[in-house]
């Protein structure tokens, strides 16, 4: 095996590693090699290389340079050489629209323990990691991120050596950017500062039934500011207590804005209520073992009526109650009322549409959701309100004809310009279909699209 082939592992592991991590790099680790291990190569390496990353809310230009020692051992009863590496890696990111620069360097000691064959060419590769793999630090080298310890990975490769799936990982040692990820600690450093501006809203604390996640923009009641509403997935419900608050940060635009990715110009007041079930209703079983069960959900919630309590996506009352509440209690346009929400959310934003009885919404952004339900019962009703539906056609919890039948059914109703239906699928995208959509990494800007509706 030569360097190049060396190198290709390597990568295969760090993507092991980022899958698990959110990092950018991981380690790997120092054990005994096998008893019955021959050396059968060692050398060097060294390289650079450069890639542009959007996820954190911003565009980021990385130029790296990594260097190592690597032996390879051959093990009689392994099914692939087994690979040790002594590396480093330094990694410059610059913004690309502010200049600011902020570290990503580590290193440490690798070894592969046991390389397991499983057919057609795929590898279960079991290794042990030990060092720094991840650091964060300012230009000047104040450090706000460092993890170190050892990490046991176990995952798949193909017959090319390239990151399959990672099946396994256990970790030793105090390592924060597992939980933080580069954005978080890039936020500290390059970001746009929003989440100082982000307040939770414990239940109770305000005249609006349900807790909710606040964001207030820089220069907030100068003018009235448009107003947008943001509905949770099923995995970030909760009842609204300050304890449960915090699930509203793991995904979507809450947590664009809590890592310091939302930019200051964008001018919304965000907020984003949570939604609780505590007892589902029995009939939901019948969705357990079907094809796209979320969409299944969506249509027995849709046929149950929304019953409080036993709902596992945001109801339609919810939302015309928190609509109300916020046009009260914000200074904020009426005009301007945006809503969007992902999966389960999506389902409370196209039922809100359907029912039609509450404050007005200028623009909506359901993603990854089912709309056939409230198209069934609205029909082009659902038109007062311009629409922009997001989907991936590889969806496996949401039926992606839940997108574009009902985008094709609204697209067939005779409205004016300002109230046309879009609609975009990505290709090969699974359920998370909203992330590239809300962090524009796919090149849809929803924000300037709602800003712009007549």
């Amino acid at each position: 095996m030569g360097a190049h082939a060396v190198r290709g592992r390597l990568g295969a592991r760090a993507l092991a590693g980022l899958a698990a991590a959110g990092a950018l790099a991981v380690a790997v680790v120092a054990a005994a090699p096998p008893a019955t291990a021959a050396v059968v190569d060692r050398g060097t390496y060294s390289d650079t290389y450069a890639y542009e990353y959007g996820e954190c809310g911003y565009p980021v230009q990385v130029e790296g340079e990594r260097s190592g020692r690597y032996v390879v051992r051959q093990d009689r009863d392994a099914a692939a050489p087994l690979l040790g590496d002594v590396y480093e890696y330094t990694e410059v990111h610059t913004r690309a629209d502010t200049g600011e620069r902020f570290v990503v360097r580590g290193h440490g000691t690798t070894r592969d323990v046991a390389v397991t064959g499983l057919g057609d060419g795929l590898v279960r590769v079991r290794s042990l990691d030990a060092g720094q793999p991840f650091v964060v630090a300012d230009v000047d080298g104040r450090v706000v991120a460092r993890d170190r310890g050892a990490i046991s990975s176990t995952y798949v490769l193909d017959a090319d050596g390239q990151f399959v799936e990672l099946l396994d990982q256990r970790v030793a040692g105090p390592h924060p950017g597992f939980d933080t990820g580069i954005c978080r600690a890039a936020g500290e450093l390059v970001g746009t500062g929003s989440g100082d501006r982000l307040t939770a809203r414990p239940a109770g604390t305000t005249a609006s039934p349900l807790g909710y996640q606040e964001y207030l923009p820089p220069g907030y009641g100068d003018e009235p500011r448009p107003l947008l509403v943001v509905l949770h997935g099923y995995d970030e419900g909760g009842d609204g207590s300050a304890a449960a608050l915090p699930n509203l940060l793991a995904t979507g635009v809450p947590w664009l804005i809590d890592v310091d990715g939302w930019p200051a110009a964008r001018p919304f007041v965000v907020l984003a209520p949570q939604h609780d079930f505590p007892a589902p209703d029995p009939a939901f079983d019948a969705c357990a073992d079907v094809e796209w069960f979320g969409s299944c959900s969506a249509r027995v919630q849709h046929d149950l009526g929304h019953p409080e309590g036993t709902s596992p996506c945001t109801t339609p009352d919810e939302v015309r109650g928190f609509l109300e509440y916020a046009l009260e209690a914000y200074d904020v346009d009426p005009t301007r009322v945006f809503l969007t929400g992902l999966s389960c959310g999506g389902v409370g934003v196209w039922e809100y549409l359907a029912q039609g009885d509450g404050p007005a919404v200028r623009g909506a952004v359901p993603i990854a959701t089912d709309g056939r339900p409230s198209w069934d019962a609205a029909g082009c009703d659902l038109t007062d309100t311009a629409t922009w539906v997001f989907h991936g056609d590889a969806d496996d919890v949401m039926d992606p004809r839940g997108a574009t039948e009902t985008a094709a059914h609204l697209q067939g109703c005779p409205t004016p310009p300002a109230r046309e239906s879009r609609l975009t699928v990505y290709p090969g995208v699974d359920h998370d279909s909203w992330s590239r959509t809300y962090d524009l990494t796919a090149g849809n800007d929803v924000y300037a699209w709602m800003l712009a509706l007549p």
